[in-house]
């Protein structure tokens, strides 16, 4: 039997804030529906990385670059190949690290653009990462390696 997965692109553009590297995530447009799955209160506000599905046709390279333009209003830089995939269940996921060409600014796919530490991520905060694609599932994973990737290979920094 042949096995289906749904593919998703996701990028995560980093900076250096306060002495610690930092990613851009999206704070999900679909709050109540992520909440009621994740069995959530309502302080909480669900966090994504920019990005999401590949569509019929395009190649991975050209669903992300759809996909930050959409989310963001950026353009974006490669800043490395493709990583992964990351498998959960029946998605299948692979992310690039970027850098974000221009001001991000909220637009219909997202309601809030922050920047958030590797602490910041792992604390129990009003941001979360939630359910079994998450923040112990898939996209746990991706964040986890993009700020090792970060911390490692792109910045130089001296306080």
């Amino acid at each position: 039997m042949k096995r289906c997965f749904t593919v998703g692109v996701f990028a995560v553009p980093a900076i250096v804030r306060d002495c610690e590297v930092r990613i851009k995530v999206n704070v999900r447009t679909d709050q109540e529906r992520q909440k009621e799955i994740a069995g959530i209160d309502s302080e909480v506000k669900i966090i994504d990385l920019l990005g999401g599905g590949v569509k019929e046709g395009e190649s991975f390279l050209e669903a992300l670059v759809r996909e930050v333009e959409e989310e963001s209003g950026c353009q974006m830089k490669s800043l490395g190949e493709f990583r992964g995939p990351l498998v959960a269940g029946n998605d299948m996921a692979f992310w690039m690290p970027i850098e974000l060409i221009g001001d991000p600014r909220p637009t219909e796919e997202a309601l809030e653009h922050i920047w958030i530490s590797r602490d910041e991520f792992e604390a129990e905060n009003q941001y979360r990462c939630v359910g079994k694609l998450g923040k112990e599932g898939r996209m746990g994973r991706m964040i986890r390696e993009a700020f090792s990737f970060y911390g490692a290979s792109v910045f130089t920094y001296s306080p």
